[in-house]
């Protein structure tokens, strides 16, 4: 896009959604990194503090003019058309705005994800590394971290069958690698199970309440199959078709990171799953639980009922959250300082709501946590709610409460504070 020089009146595209901006150094100048999430762009762009917010007032509505004026209303410091221009050229040449040829090359992009038969690795080489023995030293790295479990995968497990469940986190593994480590070290001590069922976090929010894929996902350990047969038997008990939002599978990280883990652990020994991610409940029931909406409760019973027919008949299922807690900050669009004290009172709401949610109480955990206008912005709030209805349909009238492994913090490097957990519902006394 190339606005006229002399008309400040040119309607400037919008900067993409999907790009996230890192703050860094270079040369001793306070810049921001842009990368592009949807992997549209290759290559990450560095951008001076001002350009960042020209560009973020680019809404695909707004005149060169209405950005200017925008500015100077946040800054007190007024910016040339000229300069808005050589931005524009700099985001469009890295295909960080919303053109026409960035929506071409979406479909391109989307449309070989669908006609595929695999979900390649999206992150691979970016969050976590590409090579396998590479990967192997990384991740055996935050077994040992000071915030880790202390000490490495078990040679030989030494329960005898595996978990009901398992709450792992989601956030990148540089930030919170040494939580994953304390769920995939307790889920490595038992023997791998017949059927995983993962619940991950589409954070593109689609609306379709849970979203299905039938591609084995790739990771540098081999692949993650697909379960066809489990796959049908889930299908059929939802009241749309769960391939229809299949896209945002293509780059959500929050699957993709768990399935590098059981990879990891059990290598050629890892079972079949069912990868699903789930979206908003929210936007069905703000303030009351997903119980109350007839067609999501609908589903989650007939589901349930599945699973603990499949367990009944001797199969060892798993039901695997891949999620995160809260999301508070400016980056999350909170006023609020970010002090110790809300950083205490984060935790505290937290644990109170994973008190909750270990002792199988879904409801009462799912209203815990959007209670007084969901402050804490619990990303992982629907996929854990939904764990948690299948963890309780599996493990019988009285299944076991789960068990906290680690809790922790970790800034955002936009403004914030993402928290997350690891917990394991062991099957106890569960038998077929």
């Amino acid at each position: 896009m190339h606005p006229e020089s002399d008309n400040n009146h040119t309607v400037l595209p919008a900067l993409r959604r999907s790009i996230e901006a890192f703050p860094i150094k270079h040369e001793g100048k306070d810049l921001y990194l842009l990368r592009d999430l949807e992997g549209l762009s290759d290559e990450p762009m560095a951008i001076s503090t001002g350009a960042l917010l020209a560009a973020s007032l680019m809404d695909g509505e707004r005149t060169i003019s209405e950005v200017q004026t925008l500015f100077v209303k946040e800054t007190g410091t007024f910016i040339q058309e000229s300069d808005i221009t050589k931005i524009v050229e700099q985001l469009d040449k890295s295909s960080f705005l919303e053109t026409p040829v960035v929506q071409e090359k979406r479909a391109k992009m989307l449309n070989d994800f669908l006609q595929g038969t695999v979900r390649k690795a999206f992150h691979q080489g970016r969050g976590y590394p590409e090579n396998s023995l590479e990967l192997a030293t990384f991740l055996g790295s935050f077994f040992t971290d000071s915030k880790g479990p202390g000490k490495p995968l078990p040679s030989h497990p030494s329960n005898a069958s595996a978990p009901l469940g398992l709450i792992a986190p989601h956030i990148d593994f540089h930030r919170g690698g040494y939580a994953y480590a304390w769920a995939y070290q307790a889920l490595a001590d038992s023997p791998p199970p017949d059927l995983i069922v993962a619940l991950g976090v589409a954070h593109m929010s689609p609306p379709s309440p849970w979203v299905m894929t039938l591609k084995d996902y790739e990771t540098p350990y081999g692949p993650m199959k697909v379960d066809p047969e489990a796959y049908k038997e889930i299908r059929d008990c939802l009241w749309y078709d769960p391939l229809s939002d299949e896209a945002v599978h293509r780059g959500e990280h929050s699957l993709e990171f768990q399935a590098v883990w059981l990879r990891y652990i059990w290598r050629e020994k890892t079972p079949p799953w069912i990868p699903i991610l789930c979206s908003s409940f929210e936007r069905f029931c703000p303030d009351k639980a997903p119980s109350t909406v007839s067609t999501v409760e609908s589903a989650l019973k007939k589901i349930g009922e599945k699973l603990a027919a499949r367990a009944k008949g001797g199969q060892k299922i798993l039901i695997l959250a891949g999620v995160d807690l809260a999301h508070v900050g400016p980056r999350f669009g909170d006023q609020m300082e970010l002090t110790p004290a809300v950083e205490k009172k984060i935790e505290s709401e937290d644990r109170m709501s994973l008190e909750k949610a270990l002792r199988l109480e879904p409801d009462a955990f799912y209203l815990s946590v959007v209670a007084d206008d969901h402050w804490r912005h619990v990303c992982g709030l629907s996929a854990l709610y939904t764990a948690l209805r299948w963890i309780r349909a599996i493990g019988g009238e009285n299944p076991e409460a789960g068990r906290l492994l680690t809790y922790g913090q970790t800034p955002d490097p936009m403004g914030g504070i993402v928290s997350f957990a690891s917990g394991i519902f062991p099957r106890g006394g569960v038998q077929p």
